[in-house]
C-alpha cells in the first residue's frame, strides 16, 4: 500500500504530484530574482520521464508546471500571475524545452490538479512540502 502525504494526483504510469498543504515551516521557498527579472529553464529539471525520482526543488516544479500548461494560454497566465505576485519580478524569461512522459502529461489528463485554482497552483510551485513523484509500474 502507498501513503501519500498531502493532495495526490496520479497517472497510469504511477508517476504523480504531491500539492502541499502549507502547513510545513517555510511556507514559500523563492528563487532569486535580478533586475525585476527571473529565469526559468537554466535550473532545475525538465526532463520529467519514468523515474523513479522525487523531485522537490522549486525550479523544477515550476518548470513541470510551464510543460504542463503547453497549448493552454490561461494556465501559463496563471502561472506567469502567480510567479510575479509571490516573488515579485516584473519579467520572466521561459528558456526551457522539456518533456513529460506521455502518461503523465496533461495532454492524457494527468497531473492537472494544480490548475484547479490559484491557490492550489501557488501551494504546488511554491509549499516546500509539494513535489513531483516520477515512477512506472514496470517494477
Amino acid at each position: 500500500m502507498k501513503e501519500r502525504i498531502g493532495f495526490v494526483s496520479n497517472s497510469s504510469s504511477s508517476s504523480f504530484i504531491v500539492i502541499g498543504n502549507g502547513e510545513s515551516e517555510g511556507y514559500f521557498v523563492k528563487p532569486e530574482v535580478s533586475d525585476g527579472c527571473i529565469v526559468f529553464g537554466r535550473k532545475g529539471e525538465t526532463e520529467f520521464g519514468w523515474g523513479p525520482e522525487r523531485i522537490t526543488d522549486v525550479f523544477s516544479r515550476i518548470n513541470f508546471a510551464h510543460i504542463q500548461a503547453e497549448n493552454k494560454p490561461e494556465w501559463q497566465e496563471m502561472i506567469d500571475d502567480i510567479i510575479k505576485n509571490e516573488i515579485g519580478c516584473d519579467t520572466i524569461l521561459w528558456e526551457l524545452s522539456g518533456y513529460i512522459d506521455h502518461q503523465s502529461s496533461a495532454c492524457e489528463g494527468s497531473n492537472v490538479e494544480m490548475f484547479n485554482s490559484e491557490d492550489s497552483l501557488r501551494r504546488f510551485l511554491f509549499c516546500d512540502d509539494s513535489f513531483i513523484q516520477l515512477d512506472n509500474d514496470n517494477h
